[in-house]
């Protein structure tokens, strides 16, 4: 067994332990050491007037009789004495701001220089540092500041591992958000596949509504989904991220960039999570997301939570319950609806695209860029912080207020004679027919408006009624955006060949005919 030094506490230990007359055996292998450093020890203690036929000292007498004994150097005094002349030179290596060299390359660094590779041992040469540790101490140093009950709370993303996500058939990343509150240090935990902007916010309420209450600040890392722009004094939040937080009444406190140490409480947590949310993992192995998010839920209360702080030395949970949680913030009555802000231009069409529909926008703003907000029924459009326009978001591609349009515009777009004249028009060949220039309208009068005047030509172009009204209600049956072209053709079709019910092929993709109808149609086979 390798030789270990034995804190003076320990030590006190052996003595007493050799004075009630254990054997050397038995607390080598209560200690973890070997007997002969049990032994050294015992001597010491018989050198300085112990025996086991008198009375053990108190404590604190046996620790002061000891203490001055101790030696400090460790085994290898000729390490001390090679090492010794360099102290200056490896306190420069190891307090170097720009270097700051850990001891293993120091001491690679000193042996090379010096020529003491195989004289000193790396374990020597640690044993050396320790003896002079207060040389050794750099220039910065580090100050734990506790927080208040209710302060303050740290918040990150940490890579989990790789988890099958039903929803698309294949293995995902697996990220965990935590959330930990600094004075209790209790935590909240969401795995995640997304780490987006919705997700982020969305778990942030999520994560007030576990706590029971908010904190008054949150330090995070500066990830997109929260941070714009990274800056020490003015950094610039995202608009859905500063929302949330005028929303409860807290404000955001970024950490700086590549300085892990401002939110060193949740960065401590990364490894304890992903232990703990893997050994779910393996007990667990066809669990969903919302299961592991229910179970870990459990472990911090129930697990984390009752297990005792190695630094606060008291149980996160009941730290919680007793100081936190009634200094934290209380929640609003009405809850945070998450909202997706995203910036747009205005088209010269008047339309922006907004996660693949079209709103229709004020003439005033062709051309500007706007800022878009949308929540799950609304969406909302700023111009310079102004809400200039409101729709509501239907299943409907195009989403269209004629009072956005010019009055030219408007003349063609609402009731306008041509408007009217071509509905009146398309009304005389059929309820369906009339749908099909009615849906096209509707859609967008101005854009469609020649199309709808092409139908409406070939039908009028001396057509069977009978035929167009079979033509428009094939057409709508199968959900076909026709052109004046293609209803000329199907005429033409059904009018050589009245008899024919077949199926006419056509894209199920855009749900339009994808070549001259002509193409796909051949002649009906005559029985024999």
């Amino acid at each position: 067994m390798a030789y270990h030094e034995i804190s003076i506490m320990d030590i006190w230990e052996v003595i007493r332990r050799w004075h009630s007359r254990q054997g050397i055996r038995g607390i080598a292998r209560s200690f973890g050491y070997d007997r002969k450093s049990i032994q050294r020890y015992i001597r010491l203690a018989i050198s300085q007037g112990l025996s086991l036929d008198e009375p053990l000292p108190p404590k604190e007498e046996v620790l002061r009789l000891l203490h001055s004994a101790v030696p400090t150097t460790g085994r290898s005094p000729q390490a001390q004495n090679l090492l010794l002349p360099y102290l200056d030179e490896i306190v420069g290596l190891v307090n170097d701001p720009q270097l700051a060299l850990k001891a293993k390359t120091a001491f690679l660094v000193i042996c090379e220089r010096h020529n003491l590779t195989g004289n000193v041992s790396y374990t020597s040469f640690k044993r050396f540092v320790r003896t002079q540790k207060p040389s050794l101490t750099p220039d910065y140093s580090t100050c734990r500041l506790e927080a208040l009950p209710g302060s303050e709370a740290q918040v990150d993303y940490a890579k989990i591992c790789m988890l099958f996500d039903p929803s698309i058939g294949k293995q995902r990343t697996l990220y965990a958000f935590i959330g930990t509150l600094s004075h209790s240090r209790l935590k909240y935990v969401e795995p995640t596949f997304k780490q987006d902007q919705t997700s982020f916010v969305s778990s942030h309420v999520r994560m007030f509504e576990f706590f029971g209450g908010v904190p008054e600040r949150i330090i995070l890392d500066n990830l997109k989904s929260g941070i714009v722009k990274p800056d020490l004094y003015d950094p610039c939040l995202n608009r859905a991220y500063r929302e949330m937080t005028e929303h409860y009444g807290c404000f955001v406190d970024p950490a700086r960039v590549r300085h892990p140490k401002d939110k060193a409480k949740v960065e401590r947590d990364v490894q304890t999570v992903r232990e703990a949310l893997r050994m779910q993992i393996v007990l667990n192995p066809h669990t969903t997301l919302g299961e592991l998010t229910r179970l870990m839920k459990q472990w911090s209360i129930n697990d984390y939570g009752q297990r005792q702080h190695g630094t606060t030395r008291e149980k996160p949970y009941q730290v919680f319950c007793q100081r936190e949680q009634p200094a934290l913030i209380a929640l609003p009555a009405d809850r945070f609806e998450v909202a997706v802000w995203k910036q747009a231009t205005v088209h010269p069409d008047h339309y922006i695209q907004f996660q693949a529909k079209a709103y229709s926008i004020p003439h005033a703003y062709l051309g500007k860029k706007v800022w878009v907000r949308a929540s799950e029924h609304l969406l909302q459009v700023f111009f310079k912080d102004q809400l200039i326009k409101q729709h509501l978001i239907t299943k409907a591609y195009r989403h269209t207020d004629h009072n956005d349009f010019p009055e030219n515009v408007r003349a063609v777009l609402d009731t306008s004679t041509t408007h009217r004249m071509l509905l009146e028009r398309a009304a005389r060949f059929g309820p369906d027919f009339h749908q099909i220039v009615r849906d096209l309208l509707e859609a967008h009068a101005y854009l469609n408006l020649r199309r709808a005047q092409g139908l409406v030509g070939v039908a009028e172009g001396g057509y069977d009624p009978h035929l167009i009204s079979r033509a428009a209600r094939f057409m709508l049956e199968h959900h076909l955006k026709p052109t004046p072209r293609d209803l000329r053709h199907l005429l033409e079709k059904l009018q050589s060949d009245e008899s024919t019910h077949r199926l006419l092929p056509f894209s199920d993709a855009s749900r339009e005919f994808v070549r001259d109808i002509t193409y796909f149609i051949k002649e009906q086979e005559q029985p024999r």
